[in-house]
């Protein structure tokens, strides 16, 4: 039951901490040259009780904090950076690009993320993060799939996120609300789910007085 209960640990941080690459965006690019930095809070634990010995009924919870940086770029893409927890310790940063490849009648984009890990079994990993997006500029929905390895572990994942953007009126900053489902392939019948908050605004906005 131990281990059950350390590889269930160890999935709800690569769960959490993918959430998704591209955190608290929808389908909508950036300018050409515009940046914006947000921040976020996510939390997830899983829908089936673990059963455990030292307490009959438990369930894996993880709660994370990360910041983002991202930048508009011709034709229609867009790239940033995700720092996960404490990065040089128990954490992760993750890079991505987005394409938005259709914008009528809804926007759709193309996400390709790649991360790297100092949280999981106690050793360096790297992981890839297709995802697909889906919205209005508002609401939107994310597929994601998730392939993290080290030298003891592979762990595949998959999320399917619901969020919508709320412009705030009197400035440029955006609250963003967040629900996802994730499965981990090695435990399909284990389902999770997650909740997080993100704020984003224009890079200059964040030090101006």
């Amino acid at each position: 039951m131990f281990k059950k209960s350390l590889f269930l640990s160890l999935s709800v941080v690569l769960l959490m901490s993918c959430y998704p690459l591209g955190t608290f965006q929808g389908p909508e690019i950036l300018p050409m040259g515009t940046e914006t930095m947000g921040i976020g809070l996510s939390g997830m634990t899983n829908i089936i009780s673990l059963q455990d010995s030292s307490t009959g009924n438990e369930k894996a919870f993880m709660a994370d904090a990360s910041v983002l940086f991202r930048r508009g770029f011709a034709h229609n893409t867009e790239i940033g950076i995700k720092f996960v927890g404490r990065p040089w310790s128990r954490g992760a940063v993750l890079t991505d690009v987005k394409w938005q490849i259709v914008q009528e009648p809804l926007m759709v984009a193309v996400d390709l993320g790649l991360s790297y890990w100092t949280n999981i079994d106690i050793l360096a990993s790297v992981g890839y993060h297709p995802a697909l997006i889906v919205g209005n500029g508002k609401l939107f929905g994310v597929l994601q799939y998730n392939n993290v390895r080290s030298s003891a572990r592979l762990l595949r994942t998959e999320d399917l996120l619901l969020g919508h953007h709320f412009p705030m009126k009197e400035n440029d900053y955006i609250f963003t609300p967040l629900f996802g489902l994730h499965r981990d392939e090695s435990d399909p019948g284990n389902i999770f789910y997650s909740l997080g908050f993100g704020f984003t605004g224009p890079v200059d906005e964040w030090w101006r007085p």
